[in-house]
């Protein structure tokens, strides 16, 4: 098997669970089951719809963890594939290992609202590690890495914008403030409500979220107009319609008190607009040999 195809596999496996995940939260499932790896004592528990999304995630990982093991052992014991996919297969599998650790913190802290969004992200990045390798063995001409590329601070700049807006996120939603402003795109018909409790992390989360688009879209323009890889252009283009998509799927999030579907696709698309992001870069600063 190709490894591209292996570790495409791989990144859809871990997208569905960033989707998942989120349900397991928008059902009030998280702490269904109160022990961890067992649930109530059992490894096959009494049945309940909490339970079974939050057994069922758990299952689900465990499964995806063995896939992304076998994806490692695929790469180590080919000495060319080791040659050039080692150190990121190294890395995967650090990050699935901090992956688990932090599933079994989400448990027994609680729901801690800091190891839930650190769940979060550490799944995002061992999404990316695998998306990489996917990538790169996906290429048609032998390529490098080149980071003195033109535009390279601002794609820099706005990836990390990117990334930090999904930690608000994160933070709307492990603290259950979704709801805090029960109006779009004012709270509590202002602009500038009190920031208090909840609604600071609203409102930080909807500011930040109006910067993160403008960046992106203006990126976007941008790269149309200055830079020539065509793949980059395509890939900002894509993150440009889903940063629009992302808006409105938060509105309506508001507007229809969070239904439990749509606010998890919130939380992938989020993934989706990174990832496409991510891509763009990824074209910008691989140059063929």
């Amino acid at each position: 098997m190709k490894i591209s195809k292996l570790y495409y596999t791989i990144s859809g496996l871990i997208l569905f669970n960033l989707l998942y995940g989120p349900l397991v939260r928008a059902t009030d499932s998280g702490l269904a089951c109160p022990d961890w790896p067992l649930c109530h004592g059992k490894f096959v528990p009494e049945w309940t719809f909490q339970i079974f999304m939050e057994v069922g995630h758990r299952y689900y990982s465990g499964l995806l963890g063995l896939v992304v093991l076998a994806g490692f052992l695929y790469i180590v014991l080919n000495p060319q594939r080791k040659a050039k996919f080692g150190s990121l297969a190294l890395v995967s599998m650090i990050l699935l290992g901090t992956q688990v650790t932090l599933g079994a913190l989400t448990v027994t802290k609680l729901l801690n609202p800091s190891t839930v969004n650190l769940h979060l992200l550490n799944a995002i990045a061992l999404l990316t590690v695998c998306y990489t390798i996917a990538r790169i063995d996906s290429e048609k001409a032998e390529s490098k890495w080149n980071f003195r590329q033109p535009g390279n601070y601002l794609l820099f700049f706005v990836s990390a914008m990117i990334g930090y807006q999904i930690i608000l996120g994160g933070k709307v939603s492990s603290n259950y403030a979704g709801l805090a402003c029960p109006d779009f795109p004012l709270c509590y018909g202002s602009w500038f409500p009190e920031m208090v409790g909840p609604i600071r992390y609203q409102m930080e989360h909807r500011w930040f979220a109006y910067l993160v688009s403008a960046l992106v879209l203006g990126t976007t323009a941008f790269g149309i107009f200055n830079w020539n890889n065509p793949q980059t252009k395509f890939y900002l283009k894509i993150s440009s319609y889903l940063i629009v998509l992302q808006v409105v799927v938060g509105a309506l999030n508001v507007i229809y008190l969070l239904p439990k579907f749509l606010t998890a696709f919130h939380t992938l698309n989020a993934v989706f607009v990174f990832l496409a992001f991510y891509t763009a870069c990824f074209y910008h600063f691989r140059t063929t040999k």
